[in-house]
């Protein structure tokens, strides 16, 4: 392999398989192991409680994101990636497809919860419905409620989370020549898994492979190819949650 072939004249249009590779490492290397350590640790692997995400944590998240964008950014840079091969256009018409992206997801998860945790019960189930039918004696409608515990470190990290994987599963992944595609595409679902299973399988599996697969059917589908809708709909399920009918039910 010489320079040339590393760092070509002309701007590269697609990426080699190994490009994914390294740039999945750059970009996931560190939360896959931190995530499969606290998967080691969980007490039922299939389920697990979720942290609490406080405006401090979701700083130091969005801080320890930024510098490996960038770190991805500079080796696609000195790859000379054509990074005008993503389609990305902000209007009403992308930002109302992400929405109704994320309440169409939202509902798929809703369901596959729903038949998940009938059959693997999780520990919290009992106190979570305490919670939830605590609300029915709240003046405030549970969605409202959540609404109004956004604050400015979620919305801005959710932005950017959003965009981070995003441009990887969607636009990185899927810059590669077309005999490759597949390969790449469940190299990208293992990954997407990978750094979720601190969630438990059940969340896990489900943002992994059903998530990646939705996202990626559409995507390519699309007859006029844009990923803000996927960015948009990424971010609003890291501030709302993957789903929707539980602050609805009660």
């Amino acid at each position: 392999m010489t320079f040339t072939t590393l760092r070509p004249k002309e701007p590269l249009k697609y990426l080699k398989w190994w490009d994914v590779v390294v740039l999945s490492l750059i970009m996931f290397g560190r939360f896959i192991q931190d995530s499969m350590m606290a998967y080691i640790n969980l007490d039922n692997t299939a389920t697990a409680e979720l942290p609490e995400f406080t405006s401090a944590v979701n700083w130091a998240a969005f801080w320890g994101q930024v510098p490996l964008l960038l770190l991805a950014f500079l080796y696609l840079w000195w790859r000379r990636f054509d990074f005008s091969s993503w389609p990305i256009k902000i209007n009403l018409k992308s930002i109302l497809w992400g929405i109704l992206l994320f309440i169409g997801v939202a509902i798929i998860f809703d369901l596959y919860f729903m038949v998940a945790y009938s059959i693997f019960p999780p520990e919290e189930a009992l106190s979570q419905f305490s919670e939830a039918v605590q609300y029915t004696t709240s003046t405030m409608h549970p969605f409202i409620e959540k609404l109004q515990s956004i604050d400015l470190s979620l919305v801005i990290y959710s932005l950017l989370n959003g965009f981070y994987e995003e441009i990887f599963f969607l636009g990185m992944c899927l810059s590669v020549e077309s005999q490759h595609r597949k390969p790449i595409f469940f190299y990208s679902l293992i990954v997407r898994y990978a750094f979720h299973t601190y969630q438990g399988n059940i969340s896990a599996l489900a943002i992994g492979f059903m998530l990646g697969t939705i996202y990626y059917l559409l995507y390519t589908r699309m007859k006029e190819k844009n990923l803000f809708p996927f960015f948009w709909a990424h971010a609003i399920s890291d501030m709302l949650g993957v789903g929707l009918l539980s602050y609805f039910l009660f």
